[in-house]
């Protein structure tokens, strides 16, 4: 597919999909239960898909005692730093190269960073070891088949052909067919919450086949190859007599789900450890790698490509120079026998070595002289800033969220860092893609409306309906008054006195209509009634089923139980008299199918299918007879959706056909042939389904409001604001979805709406498949692009968004195969508008679209948005995914790299943390980088002077530590708290969110110009020194500086101009920043003075060679001299930096400058959100774009507003 990206299909592994392979292996399980050989004997012939092995031990460590050293640095040596650090540190041990005397200075550095991280790496393990322990060490109960005593086991000593009991609130330890259970109907309940985050109970069941049976023995069960798929199972029971019978999901309790309200359940083992599903779920996200990552990554291979062009440089004049035989006459230049100064000195003839070689030994010397060229502690340094990142993200009080069930139960969701390695990520999103139901809508249904037989039941409108009419001046309906002594029921916010009279006259002509409405949504559904302290909750796992449940409830029609033994039975009190439907079968809801249907025998014997689906799917299924289905009656139920969708109200279609019983047995002879297929068996089944939801009598719709979030308004025109695109990806109706974008700002009336809408304009004509045909795309497309350039020319601030429907992106899809260039004319479309809104997507079209954009457009930051399991796709494709804590599961969540409570913390998420973190992520590797390069570049200009001999005039202790004593502390600090606009300000003005879409912290361009200041910094703390020390005598004794002096002057310019860099860069100065600073400059004078005291510490080998600042500390640390070369070479240093800040910082500010200004509180009136008043204390220069009535900032930002 060209444009379009197509996503892996996950394998199935089912029964349904998998035929022989052709030389012995089996496709399905086969287990004999009660015979453990030949049931071993049948899985050796299986393909294992745990990873060769069918035990129950569940392993999630990655090391074990005995391998944890060579596995972590195997690990950690996979970083391309580390293996050039170990490089140098054994260069260092080569004497005719080393300048270290031997000693490789760097290890120790190097085996306090790996100590570090494999710490870090080993108390995660350690964590992971105890979980694993705990797991595998549950008591699990096997039966012994011959005498049906249970004896207790491990869980890791359970395998599959086993029978076991689980017993009432114990996890369930692998994945098993029910077999028997204590409830005389063989039904249980599960809590699914460790699987998929659900607290409601399921309803589970022993087949009817099998139900009655003592264990099965003799008989044999057939199932699919382990597979990742939670919601499906196939299977088929083989009974003594050879028949096969059906098992579905519904028979199935999975490992780690547990047993609830059921004493005891029996049950066969299917699956077990690695071959679970809740195992097969846990393979690990993609990968995902930050772009500061691969942009630190490019440059640090190509410091390292100008790192050997200099060494290369020095090595090849360093040949030039030996070649002369005044050079060959300075035998200092060649050092001294056995490497001592206490030994003689190497004469000429001692030096036998060709230019070329001493070239060659030249350049290995330099390359140990620019090792600090590439920071060491650049990679870990990052991660621990990341760790302090996620911990204060985590307990900002900004995102975190409450919910209470209808249990009464609270749960908490705190923001969740699931991927710190995405930190600074956050600042650079430009696209997000969010979901709607659960993500932008609270996904708590409430049931509104209705239309019975042509007429539409529920007053008042809702605030989406409201907005709408206001837009279109149409006349607001009142709010209804509310009924006395009305009984409010949950799920339900419905009045209308004139359905009462209906339901309320059984001689009224339309009562018998209402009745079969809501006997309907009484039966057509799989939820269960749950007794909670006196009160039956219905517990669905679709929050529409228990809307609609409730509303049935509402009218006189109380779902009241569900009984499953070898039938199933509803029983439904029906206006005080209670009466029991057998349910026959059950056609579930698909994402495909998008019906469900249930049939039902009723007291008269008669079969009858209700089936309640999209209005799409209903309408095409209706009986075309005008008896049945008057046209008028449909054409006049349509109009009610449509008046639903202006409510933003989510629809649905109802609707029965009785069945003759002659048609139904044929039909459920069929089904059963479908329920037990070795192939196909899903599609075979869907297809028999369709066979009988035909013909069918429309009864009604119903319309169902899912609130929008609080806040999300708000939070969406905070994003765009901040430059951020957004696209709501919905299966909702064009209407639906564009009503439900006005209300929530995603849409404005004063924004030029662009339509791509099957059936509309020019895609009006549709071909065969209802899309629209090839040809009229690019036309279309080409006049919205034409369409939108006009719009810009005429009003450049304006603002547009595209509206696109499924229809016309598979249309679009098809016509890419052969056209991709409509993917970038689609693309070009998309990028000129604010908002998208794609209706009536899939979940894979969702994940299409998003792998669209991240393909064509490289450069720019995805972020996807979802609560569900059909968003997991989408999420995982896009940059960055974001799950919500809801109602549809842990799926989203698990499947996330952050996860909040609700879509306004986004804005937090996003224009607070998201902007700090790329800020300080960004700092500090440019000033590890350029603080490097002020320590390094010194040495290569002192070349120039030595005759690149390689001489060394940095004491060498203070040379390997400098990252990480005399430096580290202020950058981490800074980098992990530092704050140029505080979270007040960054959320009053988004604008300062653009800095990060438009690469204002960090490029390639801004890496090389500190680089570049790093080199002059450099050149200016080695020559003035040089200068200064050759004019004259520093010393009473009327002695000039040696060449150790002249390195600890220029190591202490090296320090401060680092931290003075810094500090210019600090924006929010508390008292920890300046403990760091004064904490790390006076590391370094310690150090300074313990070298200078002693000769050497035999204990501490970092300070071998002390002696070359052997009293130093005495001659230098109060002469003038000394002080006044470090006042001009720091002015000189930091004098342009800062006046170049502060004349940008008046003259042309940038946003991060008034971000900063704002926080200080620089300005009066400065929250004031329409106009921004008042200037700062000192006098001001106005901006580009102030005017003196708006004031400095709203003229700054306000010229920003220029709309795509």
């Amino acid at each position: 597919m060209s444009g379009l990206v197509e996503l892996p299909e996950i394998e199935h592994g089912g029964l349904s999909d998998l035929g022989g392979d052709g030389h012995g292996g089996l496709a399905f399980r086969q287990i004999f239960i009660g015979d453990e050989e030949r049931t071993e004997s049948e899985l050796a012939r299986e393909p294992s898909k745990g990873g060769g092995t069918r035990d129950n031990l569940v392993v999630t460590s990655l090391y074990t005692w005995w391998n944890f050293i060579p596995l972590n640095l195997w690990k950690q040596f996979q970083r391309r730093q580390n293996v050039y650090f170990l490089f140098i540190s054994i260069l260092q041990t080569i004497d005719k190269i080393s300048i270290t005397l031997g000693v490789p200075t760097v290890l120790p550095i190097l085996l306090l960073l790996l100590l570090i991280t494999a710490v870090k790496d080993g108390i995660e393990d350690f964590h992971r070891h105890q979980a694993d322990r705990e797991e595998n060490g549950r008591c699990a109960h096997v039966i012994n088949l011959k005498s049906d005593i249970a004896a207790d086991t491990s869980w890791r000593d359970v395998k599959v052909g086993d029978v076991i009991e689980i017993r009432n609130r114990e996890l369930i330890p692998a994945d098993v067919v029910l077999l028997q259970s204590s409830d005389e109907n063989g039904l249980c309940f599960v809590m699914t919450a460790n699987l998929d985050g659900e607290t409601n109970l399921k309803l589970r069941k022993v087949s009817a086949n099998m139900h009655g049976s003592t264990h099965g023995v003799g008989c044999s069960l057939r199932s699919e190859l382990p597979n990742n798929h939670l919601s499906t199972f196939e299977g088929t029971f083989r009974d003594e007599k050879g028949d096969n019978h059906p098992l579905s999901n519904e028979n199935v309790l999975l490992r780690g789900t547990q047993l609830k309200n059921s004493l005891w359940v029996r049950g066969l083992v299917v699956f077990t450890g690695r071959e679970s599903k809740i195992q097969m779920n846990a393979a690990k996200p993609p990968h995902k790698m930050s772009s500061m990552t691969v942009l630190a990554n490019t440059e640090t291979l190509i410091i390292f490509l100008v790192q050997c062009g200099f060494c290369l440089l020095c090595g090849i004049l360093a040949g030039l120079f030996a070649d002369r035989s005044a050079v060959k006459r300075m035998t200092y230049i060649w050092g001294y026998r056995g490497d001592d100064i206490s030994k003689e000195p190497l004469t000429p003839q001692d030096i036998d070595n060709s230019s070329v070689e001493i070239g060659i030994i030249k350049f290995w010397t330099f390359i140990l002289i620019f090792t600090n060229f590439i920071p060491i502690a650049h990679v870990v340094s990052l991660d621990l800033v990341k760790i302090v990142q996620a911990v204060m993200m985590k307990y900002d009080l900004r995102c975190y969220h409450e919910v209470t069930d209808d249990f009464g139960e609270t749960t908490r969701f705190p923001l969740d860092v699931r991927s710190s390695e995405l930190n600074e990520e956050l600042g650079l999103v430009e696209y997000v893609f969010s979901d709607k139901t659960g993500t932008l809508t609270c996904n708590v249904m409430e049931f509104r409306k209705c239309s019975i037989q042509g007429i539409s039941y529920g007053l008042g409108t809702t605030e989406i309906g409201l907005a709408y009419r206001i837009r279109n001046n149409l006349p607001i309906p009142p709010d209804p008054a509310p009924i006395p002594g009305a009984l409010k029921i949950k799920h339900v916010n419905f009045v209308d006195p004139a359905l009462d009279a209906v339901i309320n006259d059984r001689n009224h002509p339309r009562n018998q209509g209402v009745h079969e409405f809501l006997l309907s949504l009484a039966l057509n559904h799989e939820a269960m009634p749950e007794q909670h302290r006196g009160e039956v909750i219905i517990s669905a796992s679709n929050p529409d089923e228990a809307a609609f449940v409730y509303f049935a409830k509402s009218y006189g029609r109380s779902f009241l139980r569900r009984v499953r033994g070898d039938f199933e039975e509803m029983t439904v009190d029906v206006e005080g008299e209670e009466i029991k439907f057998r349910i026959l079968h059950t056609l579930e809801f698909d994402s495909e199918r998008k019906r469900s249907s249930v049939l039902v025998r009723m007291a008269d014997g008669t079969v009858v299918l209700f089936c309640k689906g999209a209005d799409n799917v209903i309408l095409e299924r209706l009986s075309k007879d005008p008896a049945v289905n008057p046209p008028e009656l449909v054409r006049t139920t349509e109009q009610h959706i449509s008046e639903y969708v202006n409510d933003g109200l989510r629809t649905l279609l109802v609707a029965q056909a009785i069945i003759p019983l002659d048609v139904y047995e044929d039909w459920a002879t069929r089904m059963h042939e479908a329920d037990v297929a070795l192939a196909k068996r899903q599609e075979r089944r869907f297809a028999v389904m369709d066979e009988i939801e035909q013909n069918l009598k429309l009864i009604g719709a119903t319309a169902i409001e899912d609130k929008l979030q609080d806040g999300v308004g708000d939070a969406i025109s905070s994003l765009r604001t901040a430059g951020i695109r957004v696209w709501m990806l919905t299966g909702d109706k064009v209407g639906t979805a564009e009503n439900i974008a006005y209300s929530c700002q995603l849409i404005t009336k004063q924004m030029l709406q662009l339509r791509l809408v099957a059936g509309e304009g020019d895609l009006k004509p549709l071909n065969a498949k209802g899309l629209p045909p090839n040809k009229t795309l690019r036309p279309q497309l080409q006049t919205l692009v034409d369409l939108r350039l006009a719009g810009r020319k005429a009003d450049p601030r304006g603002e547009a968004c595209l509206i696109v429907d499924a229809a016309a992106l598979t249309a679009l899809e098809d016509a890419m195969q052969a056209d991709e260039t409509l993917t970038s004319l689609f693309l070009e479309l998309a990028s000129m508008v604010k908002s998208v809104i794609c209706a009536r997507v899939s979940p894979k079209q969702k994940a299409q679209i998003v792998g669209m954009v991240r393909k064509k457009m490289p450069s720019v930051v995805t972020l996807s948005i979802g609560d569900g399991a059909n968003d997991v796709p989408m999420i995982q494709t896009a940059h960055i995914g974001i799950g919500i804590f809801g109602l549809e599961g842990q799926q989203a969540v698990n499947a996330s790299d952050y996860a909040i409570g609700q879509f306004r913390f986004l804005k937090s998420l996003l224009l607070v943390h998201g902007r700090w973190n790329l800020r300080r992520c960004a700092l500090l590797t440019l000033y590890l980088f350029y603080k490097n390069a002020v320590l390094v570049l010194p040495q290569f200009y002192f070349g120039f002077y030595s005759l690149m001999s390689g001489q060394n005039f940095y004491y060498d202790f203070m040379y390997q530590v400098f990252n990480t004593f005399f430096t580290g502390l202020p950058i981490f600090v800074v980098s992990s708290f530092d704050q140029d606009a505080s979270a007040t300000v960054a959320l009053a003005y988004p604008q300062l969110y653009k800095d990060g879409i438009e690469r204002r912290f960090i490029t390639h361009r801004i890496f090389w110009t500190w680089m570049i200041e790093g080199m002059l910094h450099g050149a200016i703390v080695m020559f003035v020194p040089l200068a200064a020390v050759g004019s004259f005598n520093i010393f009473e004794n009327g002695q000039v500086m040696g060449l150790w002096e002249y390195g600890l002057l220029v190591m202490f310019l090296d320090v401060m101009v680092a931290q003075l860099r810094l500090g210019i860069e600090t924006a929010y100065w508390t008292g920890m920043e300046t403990v760091a600073y004064v904490v790390s400059v006076g590391i370094w004078w310690y150090v300074w003075y313990m070298g200078s005291k002693f000769v050497e510490f035999p204990f501490i080998p970092l300070f071998l060679g002390s002696y070359t600042i052997q009293g130093t500390y005495s001659e230098l640390a109060d002469n003038p001299a000394w002080w006044l070369i470090t006042l001009v070479s720091l002015v000189l240093c930091m004098l342009p930096t800062f006046t170049f800040q502060a004349v940008k910082a008046i003259y042309a500010p940038s946003r991060s400058t008034i971000g900063r200004e704002i926080t200080k509180g620089y300005f009066n009136g400065v929250f004031k959100s329409d106009r921004i008043h008042g200037a700062a204390t000192g006098k001001r220069t106005p901006a580009f774009g102030e005017s003196e009535e708006q004031g400095f900032l709203a003229g700054t930002f306000r010229q920003e507003s220029k709309a795509p």
